[in-house]
C-alpha cells in the first residue's frame, strides 16, 4: 500500500513535467511557424505540401535598424532562373561541387520569386522552401531533400540568405517542430556545407565578419556575361577545386554584336567596354 501511495504522485509529477516540456517546444515550433504562415502580414504565392513562396515582413536585427529593401523590382523568370543556376556548394568528404537547385527546383523559384519580388514591398522580404529528388549515398536509389532561404533586392543585388541547403527532409514531420525556416539576417544558422564564391557573386560582410550562408548576387553583371557568352571564373575555396560553369551558350559574331548594342542602350556597360567588347568580338572574324 504504501509503495501504492508514493509511487502514483511519482509518476504524475513525471508526467506534468513532460507535458510541459512538450508544450514549450510546441510553442517555440508554433511561433517560428505563425512567422511564415500564420502573420496576417504574409502572403502565399506557391505551396506544394510543405514547399512554399511566401512574402514576409523582413526579419529584425536586434540594436540595429534593418535597410529598406529595393522592391518591389522586376525581374524577368530567366534572369533569376540563371542567377540561382549559378550557385553551386561543397559538403564534407566530397571532390566535386553540386548545384543547390535542379532543374524542377529552378522551375518553380524562377517563376514565384519573380512574381513575388514584383510584389513585395521595401520592408518585405521572400522566403522559399523547395524539395527536390537527390542521388543518396553511392547512387544507388534517391532520397528527398530541401533548401530554403530569405530573397530580396538592395542596391542593384539579390541577396539569399540560406536556412538549409540540402537538408533531410522527412515528408511526415511535424512543421511546428521542424519548420523548414529560411536564413535569418540576426545570425548565422549552423552549417557544413560551403557555397563556392565566383564571378559575380560576393558573399555578404557584417559586423561579425563574412556570412557564409549570406550571398549577395550581381544579376546586372551575370546578364551582360550571358548576352556576351562568355564563362564566369570561379574563386577558388581552400581545397576546392575552382570552377569553370557557363552562363550561357556561345552566340555568333552578329549576335554578340547585337547584344552589346543593347547593353550600351540599356546602359548596362559604359562606352569605354562597349569599345573594348566590340574590338574583342570583331578578332573572332
Amino acid at each position: 500500500m504504501n509503495n501504492n501511495t508514493v509511487g502514483f504522485p511519482l509518476l504524475a509529477s513525471v508526467c506534468k513535467l513532460v507535458i510541459v516540456l512538450l508544450c514549450c517546444v510546441g510553442l517555440v515550433g508554433c511561433s517560428t511557424l505563425k512567422s511564415l504562415t500564420g502573420n496576417k502580414d504574409s502572403k502565399l504565392l506557391f505551396k506544394s505540401r510543405d514547399q512554399y513562396v511566401r512574402i514576409v515582413p523582413q526579419d529584425s536585427v536586434k540594436g540595429a535598424k534593418v535597410p529598406a529593401n529595393g522592391q518591389p523590382v522586376s525581374l524577368d523568370e530567366e534572369q533569376m532562373r540563371m542567377a540561382l543556376a549559378s550557385l553551386e556548394f561543397m559538403t564534407p568528404g566530397k571532390v566535386s561541387s553540386t548545384p543547390v537547385f535542379e532543374k524542377p527546383e529552378l522551375d518553380v523559384l524562377a517563376r514565384y520569386l519573380s512574381t513575388a519580388l514584383a510584389q513585395a514591398g521595401p520592408e518585405e522580404d521572400v522566403a522559399f522552401a523547395v524539395v527536390g529528388d537527390y542521388r543518396a549515398v553511392y547512387g544507388l536509389a534517391k532520397e528527398q531533400m530541401y533548401t530554403s532561404g530569405r530573397v530580396f533586392y538592395r542596391d542593384g543585388k539579390l541577396n539569399i540568405i540560406f536556412g538549409a541547403i540540402h537538408g533531410k527532409y522527412w515528408p511526415n514531420a511535424d512543421r511546428r517542430l521542424y519548420p523548414m525556416a529560411p536564413g535569418s539576417r540576426s545570425k548565422t544558422l549552423p552549417h557544413t556545407w560551403v557555397l563556392l564564391g565566383q564571378a559575380d557573386q560576393a558573399f555578404y560582410a557584417g559586423p561579425e565578419g563574412q556570412r557564409t550562408d549570406w550571398v549577395v548576387l550581381d544579376l546586372a553583371s551575370m546578364e551582360a556575361r550571358a548576352a556576351m557568352g562568355e564563362k564566369a571564373t570561379a574563386t577558388q575555396a581552400p581545397g576546392v577545386p575552382g570552377l569553370q560553369p557557363y552562363y550561357g551558350a556561345q552566340k555568333t559574331v552578329e549576335e554578340r554584336l547585337q547584344t552589346l548594342n543593347d547593353l550600351k542602350n540599356k546602359k548596362l556597360i559604359t562606352d569605354e567596354e562597349y569599345e573594348k567588347k566590340r574590338l574583342d568580338i570583331l578578332k573572332d572574324l
